[in-house]
C-alpha cells in the first residue's frame, strides 16, 4: 500500500468514526447538557504515549464539549502500590481507571470497584473490534471487566546495539550463549545488565519468565497458588542462572537500591548493554534516549534443560475499567470506544503501543522495535503471567524480594525460595 492510499484510508477511517461518534453524541448530548466532568486515573506521567494521551482527550472533549476529563496522574510506581486501591476506595473515586490485566480484574471486580462491561460491549459489535487473545486478562468469572487496549510484553531484553558491535557479540538465542555474551561485554569494560530493581519487580518480572521456562506452565501456575513449593527443583537451578551472573558481576552495582526509571536511563545513557523490561521501554525511547541511540531486543534466552515450552513471553493485557459505582457510566463507556476507536488505537501505536485493536498494527506506521515485539508475542507457544498481575501481589512481592536477594548475593538460590516459602507458610495453611 502506497503512502497516498495509507492516508486516504485513515482519512476514510476517521470519517467512518466521527459518524458513529456523532450518532452516540446525538443521544448523548442530551445526558450531558448540565455538563460531566469525567474523572480518568492512570499513570502516563511522559514520553510519546503522553503526547499521544493528550491528543486523544482533546478530541474528545472536542467531540463532547459538555465533558470534561480530569485526569487524575500518579508516578507509575506509586499507582501500582497503594495510589489506584486508596483511589477507587474514595469518597470521588475515578470513573475510569487504567488497570493491569490478570488476578487485578478479579480482585477489583470481586471488590466492587469494577462495573460488568460484557452487555455494553455486545452493542454495536464492540467486542469484535479487540483480537481474542487481548479477553482472558480482561475477565472475571466470565464476564468482562476490562477494555483491554495494549498487549505488553513484560520482559525482553533491549540490548545497545552499538555496544554489542564492540564488542564483537550478537543477540543470543540459548542461555549458554547470553552468558558468553556477558563475558565478553565484561571482558570490553562493559557492564553487561542494568536492572533498575528497588521496586523488586523489575528482575522479578524477568525472574517469573526464567522459572516458567525451566519448570513449564503447570507447574508455574501451582507454585504460584501455593500448590507446590517454591524451593522444588527446576525454580532452584533457574534462580542458579541468576547466582551465577551475580558471582560473575554481571548485574550493575547496587541494582536493588535503583528506582526503575533510572535503570532505563542508565540503559538509555550508556551505562550498561543490556536492560530486561517490557514494551514500554519503546515510547519511553522514542523521548528520552538520545537521537543517535541504537537499540534493539530479543527474548529470554532458550533454557536447554528447561521443561517449559519454548519460545514463550511473559506479558498480559492492560487497559481500563470503569468503576461500579461511577455515576456517568454512560459517559465512560463513550470515552473508552473514542479511545479504542482505529484512530485513537493508530496513534497509540505509532506512540509505542502494542494495540489489542484489530488491524492497528497493521495500518499504524510503528517502530521497528514494535514490530519487532509484536514479532516476539506471535512466536511465542507458551504465555506467562507477571506473578504481580497473575496471582495475590502478596505471593508475588514474596517471590521478587526471593530473585533479589539472589541477584544481590544476599543469599544463594535454595536459600533465597526456602525463604520464600517460610514467608508465605501462613497463606498456605488458610
Amino acid at each position: 500500500m502506497s503512502a497516498k492510499e495509507y492516508k486516504k484510508m485513515k482519512r476514510k477511517k476517521w470519517m467512518m468514526m466521527v459518524c458513529l461518534v456523532m450518532g452516540f453524541w446525538l443521544v448523548f448530548s442530551l445526558q450531558v447538557a448540565f455538563g460531566v466532568t469525567l474523572r480518568f486515573a492512570h499513570s502516563t506521567t511522559g514520553g510519546a504515549q503522553r503526547i499521544v494521551l493528550n491528543k486523544i482527550i482533546a478530541a474528545f472533549e472536542q467531540m463532547y464539549p459538555d465533558v470534561k476529563v480530569k485526569e487524575i496522574v500518579q508516578d507509575s510506581d506509586v499507582y501500582e502500590d497503594e495510589g489506584l486501591i486508596t483511589l477507587v476506595q474514595s469518597k470521588t473515586p475515578p470513573d475510569v481507571y487504567f488497570q493491569w490485566g490478570g488476578d487485578l480484574v478479579r480482585l477489583y471486580a470481586e471488590s466492587g470497584f469494577g462495573a460488568d462491561l460484557t452487555a455494553v460491549l455486545e452493542k454495536g459489535g464492540w467486542k469484535d473490534t479487540f483480537l481474542d487473545a487481548a479477553w482472558p486478562d480482561a475477565m472475571y468469572e466470565g464476564k468482562i471487566y476490562l477494555i483491554p487496549t495494549n498487549l505488553d510484553v513484560t520482559t525482553v531484553l533491549w540490548y545497545n546495539e552499538v555496544m554489542f558491535e564492540e564488542a564483537g557479540v550478537t543477540a543470543p538465542e540459548t542461555w549458554s550463549e547470553f552468558m558468553n555474551v556477558c563475558a565478553k561485554l565484561k571482558e570490553n569494560g562493559i557492564t553487561p545488565v542494568i536492572v533498575g530493581n528497588k521496586e523488586l519487580w523489575p528482575l522479578g518480572n524477568w525472574a517469573g519468565h526464567i522459572v516458567g521456562n525451566a519448570g513449564g506452565a503447570d507447574l508455574y501456575d501451582k507454585v504460584f497458588t501455593l500448590k507446590e513449593d517454591f524451593a522444588n527443583p527446576d525454580f532452584i537451578r533457574a534462580f542458579g542462572l541468576f547466582e551465577e551472573m551475580a558471582e560473575k558481576g554481571y548485574f550493575n552495582e547496587g541494582m536493588n537500591g535503583m528506582d526503575a526509571d533510572p535503570g532505563m536511563m542508565g540503559f538509555f545513557q550508556g551505562f550498561a548493554a543490556m536492560h530486561p523490561i517490557g514494551s514500554w521501554l519503546v515510547p519511553e525511547a522514542l523521548t528520552s534516549a538520545p537521537e543517535d541511540f541504537r537499540y534493539s531486543a530479543f527474548n529470554t534466552p532458550a533454557i536447554s534443560w528447561g521443561k517449559g515450552e519454548q519460545p514463550s513471553i511473559i506479558g498480559l493485557s492492560t487497559g481500563y475499567m470503569i468503576h461500579a459505582e461511577s455515576p456517568n457510566f454512560d459517559v465512560a463507556v463513550s470515552f473508552l470506544r473514542f479511545f479504542t476507536s482505529l484512530e485513537s488505537q493508530i496513534l497509540q501505536a505509532e506512540a509505542g503501543d502494542f494495540s489489542s485493536v484489530k488491524g492497528v498494527m497493521e495500518m499504524a506506521e510503528i517502530d521497528p522495535n514494535t514490530v519487532l515485539l509484536a514479532q516476539i508475542f506471535r512466536d511465542a507457544v507458551t504465555i506467562f503471567a507477571p506473578p504481580d498481575t497473575g496471582y495475590p501481589v502478596e505471593i508475588a512481592d514474596t517471590f521478587y524480594q526471593g530473585a533479589a536477594f539472589v541477584a544481590g548475593g544476599v543469599k544463594s538460590a535454595e536459600e533465597a525460595l526456602e525463604w520464600v516459602d517460610a514467608q508465605l507458610e501462613a497463606r498456605r495453611q488458610r
